[in-house]
This record gives structure tokens, sequence and C-alpha cells, in this order.
């Protein structure tokens, strides 16, 4: 399903760790992972730009040329193919136009950054490429950054799709994320945990009765979406809370010891580009969990057409 990769390498803290981790995506049909680094012009200083020599390109690019050439390697012996690209520009910009010229069927994204209360955050790289991209963008979260032990993060590497959390709340980007989850039956997933949250504050404001014929639905909804699964070949089960989505989404990935959260990567509401959901946006920044954002392509078209 995901042939081709494009990975955007910084050569940060971990990044060899996650790729050591993406070479098990052979698993699930992975052929070739491109490689990416991009000197960003923004952090060059513009006094120092405008007069930025193509020597002193050369030197910059000397260096990651280096680094990738050793990171390639390593994706070769993994029996794939490896490829290196170095691109100046505007990393997100430089990342999608490469991505769209690659023809690749996934972004692996997410720098990983503790803020001072230990929470895992996002970079704005990341979230721009899930804004603007039509591309699904994993976002690896390696074990080691939260303290794991090297038992927890080997186990976590070698079955990046052992056990994956499916959120739903019935969208036609949920329905999608469920259609592309269904593609990784070949990857190894023992299970699938299908859950959704009903809204704690919704629900307050409705009749006992009321309330009891939403849940009755959805139960039945998820009832369908595990029974689909089945028929799949997928072994599954179900969670339905009352809660909040964000919050409760991620204690259910860590009750669960789920490998990745597959979800849509945006809610209902756009306006011009997409804006990608709340729910999402907060499982990629605080779950110590992988995830994997699908896109719609219809709304994706529509936000191309502008």
């Amino acid at each position: 399903m995901y042939k081709k990769i494009l990975y955007p390498i910084k050569f940060e803290e971990f990044s060899l760790d996650v790729l050591s981790c993406i070479l098990n995506f052979k698993k699930a049909g992975t052929e070739e992972i491109v490689l990416l680094h991009v000197i960003d012009v923004a952090k060059i200083p513009m006094d120092k730009y405008e007069g930025f020599s193509t020597k002193e390109i050369e030197k910059f690019t000397a260096i990651a040329d280096a680094k990738m050439s050793e990171a390639v390697m390593t994706i070769e012996n993994a029996g794939m193919k490896g490829k290196k690209r170095i691109e100046v520009g505007v990393p997100y910009r430089e990342i999608l136009k490469v991505a769209d010229y690659e023809k690749v069927s996934l972004i692996v994204s997410g720098r990983q950054k503790k803020g001072v209360i230990g929470e895992i955050f996002i970079g704005s790289n990341t979230d721009k490429i899930i804004r603007y991209g039509n591309i699904p963008v994993y976002v690896p979260k390696y074990p080691a950054c939260f303290g794991a032990d090297t038992e927890t993060c080997k186990r976590f590497c070698e079955m990046p799709f052992n056990r994956v959390l499916y959120p739903t709340d019935w969208s036609d980007c949920a329905k999608e994320a469920l259609r592309y989850l269904k593609g990784l039956k070949d990857a190894g997933v023992e299970e699938v945990i299908v859950a959704h949250v009903m809204d704690e504050k919704a629900m307050s404001m409705q009749s006992p009765e009321k309330f009891k014929e939403f849940e009755r639905a959805d139960k039945e909804k998820l009832e369908a979406v595990k029974q689909e699964l089945e028929m799949a070949g997928f072994k599954a089960k179900t969670h339905l809370h009352v809660g909040k989505a964000g919050p409760d989404l991620i204690r259910i990935a860590r009750e669960e010891d789920v490998s990745l959260i597959v979800m849509g990567s945006h809610g209902k509401g756009y306006v011009k580009e997409i804006l990608w959901g709340s729910v999402s946006r907060n499982a990629v920044e605080y779950s110590d969990r992988a995830v994997l954002l699908i896109t719609l392509p219809a709304l994706a078209e529509e936000k191309a057409r502008g």
C-alpha cells in the first residue's frame, strides 16, 4: 500500500531511530524510501542570504549528503531502495513539492520535542504538511523520548501495525480512514479497536430518553464497523464512551496499548484550505502513540481548486 515513502530528515535526536522503525514498513509493501533534507532559508540571516554564494550552499549540501549516504545504506541493507534529495527553500513547501514530484504514497513527518511539562509537540512543518497536503501523513512517536526501555522501543519498531486504534465520528473523512486501514491487512495488524466518543457537553443537553436513543444508534454503528472489519479478516473490538474525544482517545490508546492510531486528518469545517480537526490535532500533539492521518481526497481536490 505504501510502496514509496518520503521521509524529511533533519538529523535531530531520534531521527535515525525513527528511520530504523520505518524500515518495518516493508511489511506493508514499502519498496522505496526517499530521504529529503531541506536547507531552511528562514534560518539564514537576510543580510547574509542576499549574498549567499554557491560555495556556501555546496558546503551545507556536502554535510547533509554525507549523513544521508549512511542513511541510504541503512535502507538498502534492509532490502529496500533508498534515495536522497537535498533542496533549498521553505521546508514544508519543498516537502510537499518533492512528495508530488516523487509521487509518494506516504509522508513521514513529526519532529519530537518535549515541552516544559513533558508533552511531545509536533513541529510547525508537520502542521503545515497536514494542513496543506493531500497525502497520508505518518507521525511517529519514538518511545525512547518518553523514557521507554530498549525492549519497549524494539517491540514498538518491529510491530508498528500490531494493534490499531480507529476512532470514528461517522464522517466521510473517518470512512476514508477506514478504507485505508483495511488496506493494511497484510502489514501485521492483529487487532483493531474501533472507538467513538459521545460528546459529553452535547449529551448533557439531551433528555435521558434522547441520550439512550443516541447511545443505541452509536452502538449499532460501532457494531457495523466491527463486522465490516471482521469480514475483511481483522480481529476487532469496540469502545463507546461519553466524554471529550481528544483526551479520551489518547487514554484508550494507552489502555489498549496500541501501536498506531489511524484517523481522518480533519473535521467537517474548512475555509479556503482544509483545517484539520481539533481531535486529530490533539492526538498528534499529545499522544505517545504513532498516528496515521488520512486526508479525504474529495475535500483535498476542492481545497486545491481554491
